[in-house]
């Protein structure tokens, strides 16, 4: 009936059995139609409820995978342009002991627009999140919300933990490299990190008289009022240095 026989070892991804024949139970996940294993152990064909179950070696129930709204702890392991894989540990604050793969799509991370992954997670960093489905791997989530997001941040250049200054602004004091992260609300609690605002990036001072120059100062096409050329004359009928026109006709026809 099934591709496996009872209480044959498994390990995640192993192909058990088609919905058809039996449904998917505890420690296993459907897709596409087909069981597969979620965790290593032992087959456990229960035929009276007709499921398919993974077990451990004295016969108890792997916790199943996750379903739409668990919340997920894990470390990133993977970090591309547009998603990043999660390895999570932890569900609904119990252990995972053998561990979900997850993924997360930038549009999952933050409500504000983000050019690449790599600007909002990095890998080594411990995160928080909610699961987006049901019984499948990798587990689909999401980093959207005051409570989800990054809990500590690795430097990618020493593998420091990071030190939040304002809000997604680390820095890292071993080697002061500064970066950004999409951070949950108690980021670095649950690490015993605090937060060192005086150590936030300064911004950088508004120059008063660009200010000035622009709000009419000076002339833009001559940068001051003062250096603009003098019209003391018109050039078609007398001096160019100046002088009155009548005058310059008066003194042409008494010549």
């Amino acid at each position: 009936m099934a591709n496996v026989e009872q209480n044959q070892t498994v390990v995640p991804g192993d192909e058990l059995c088609v919905i058809e024949e039996l449904s998917p139970g505890f420690g296993t996940y459907e897709k596409e139609g087909v069981v597969f294993a979620a965790t290593a152990g032992y087959v456990d064909m229960n035929l009276k409820d007709r499921s398919m179950n993974v077990v451990g070696h004295d016969g108890d129930l792997r916790l199943p995978l996750p379903v739409k709204g668990d919340i997920l702890v894990g470390e990133v392991t993977n970090a591309y342009e547009q998603r990043a894989e999660i390895l999570f540990v932890k569900k609904n604050g119990e252990d995972i002991h053998s561990g979900y793969l997850g993924e997360v799509h930038i549009s999952n991370v933050t409500r504000r627009y983000v050019k690449s992954m790599h600007d909002v997670l990095k890998p080594g960093d411990v995160v928080r999140a909610v699961a987006l489905n049901t019984h499948e791997i990798p587990v689909q989530v999401s980093l959207v919300g005051p409570d989800l997001g990054v809990l500590a941040g690795s430097c990618s250049k020493c593998g420091n933990k990071l030190t939040l200054t304002t809000y997604n602004n680390l820095i890292c004091l071993r080697c002061e490299n500064r970066e950004t992260r999409e951070v949950a609300k108690d980021y670095g609690v649950m690490f015993g990190l605090e937060t060192r605002q005086d150590l936030a990036p300064k911004r950088r001072p508004y120059s008063s008289r660009r200010y000035d120059d622009r709000r009419g100062g000076g002339d833009r096409r001559y940068g001051d009022r003062d250096r603009r050329p003098q019209r003391g004359g018109d050039r078609r009928y007398g001096d160019r240095r100046g002088g009155d026109r009548r005058g310059g006709r008066d003194d042409r026809r008494r010549r």
